[in-house]
C-alpha cells in the first residue's frame, strides 16, 4: 500500500517520525501515574510516538517510520522488529493506559491510539488517541519531561515506569550535591507497573523490579540510585528511593 493510499484512509498527512533521541517526551503527571501493560519495545515505540509532539501542537498528527530505521532506534535487527511488528501493534491496540479518577475513585481506560499498523513500503504507522489531549497536550503545570536516550536502552519496562515515577517526584525538587530522596507506596508501583497481581512475595517484587529497575537506571542515565524498604509494623508500605547526580 502506497502513502498515499494510506493518506486517502485515515484522512491525514503521514508524517515522519524525528528520531533525535536528545528530544524530550512530555507527559501529564496524572498519565505518568496510571496503569501502563505494555511490553518493551511497545513502550519504547509509544514513547517515540509521544515524543514528536511539539508545544505549538493543538492536534495529534499521524507518523510512520520505516522498519529499519525502528531497528537502529531501537537497537535490534530489522528481521526480528519484521517478525515482531504484528504483536507490537496488537500490543499498543489491545492494551490501553488506566488513568485514576480520583472523584470516582476508580481507574478509567483509554486506549493508547486510534491507529496503529505496519504497512509494507511505509513502515509503522500510528496516531494518538484523542483522548489522551489533557495529558499530552498544551502541558503548563504538572507534568514530568527526560530526553527519550534516558529510557531507550533499557531492558526492563519497569525500569522505564519507576524512572518516570521517580522523575514525576523528582522534577520539582532540586536535588542538591549530597542526594535526595523520594517516596512511592508499593501500590502505586505495582500499579503503574501493571503488577498487582504478580511478585507477591516482597522478596520476589524487590528481585524482579526493584532490583531490575535500579541496575538498569544506574546503567542508562546520569543518576545514582538506592532503596530501602518503609515499614508500617511489620509490613512493608512502601519504598524510599535515593537518588543523586552522578558527578565524575
Amino acid at each position: 500500500m502506497s502513502k498515499k493510499e494510506y493518506q486517502t484512509i485515515t484522512g491525514q498527512i503521514c508524517l515522519n517520525m524525528n528520531i533525535n533521541v536528545h528530544n524530550y517526551v512530555v507527559q501529564a503527571n496524572k498519565l505518568i501515574s496510571g496503569k501502563q501493560n505494555l511490553k518493551l519495545n511497545s513502550a519504547k515505540i509509544l514513547r517515540t510516538l509521544i515524543m514528536q509532539i511539539t508545544p505549538q501542537d493543538d492536534e495529534f498528527k499521524s507518523y510512520c517510520i520505516s522498519i529499519p530505521r525502528l531497528s537502529k532506534l531501537l537497537g535490534i535487527s530489522t528481521d526480528n522488529l519484521y517478525r515482531d511488528m504484528d504483536s507490537i501493534t496488537d500490543d499498543i491496540l489491545s492494551n490501553p493506559v488506566s488513568i485514576k479518577d480520583h472523584e470516582l475513585g476508580e481507574f478509567v481506560k483509554i486506549p493508547w491510539v486510534t491507529v496503529c499498523a505496519y504497512k509494507k513500503g511505509i513502515g509503522f504507522i500510528a496516531q494518538m488517541n484523542p483522548l489522551l489531549k489533557p495529558f499530552l497536550l498544551n502541558l503548563q503545570e504538572k507534568y514530568t519531561q527526560y530526553q527519550l536516550d534516558s529510557i531507550l536502552a533499557m531492558k526492563s519496562v519497569y525500569a522505564i515506569r519507576i524512572f518516570e515515577l521517580i522523575m514525576k517526584e523528582s522534577i520539582m525538587k532540586y536535588i542538591p550535591k549530597e542526594g535526595t530522596s523520594i517516596l512511592l507506596t508499593i501500590q502505586e508501583i505495582r500499579e503503574a507497573c501493571s503488577c498487582e497481581d504478580k511478585f507477591e512475595r516482597i522478596s520476589n517484587f524487590k528481585e524482579k523490579v526493584l532490583d531490575v529497575a535500579v541496575k538498569e537506571i544506574e546503567r542508562i542515565t546520569m543518576y545514582t540510585l538506592s532503596y530501602d524498604c518503609v515499614k508500617s509494623g511489620r509490613h512493608i508500605y512502601a519504598v524510599r528511593f535515593f537518588i543523586n547526580m552522578f558527578y565524575h
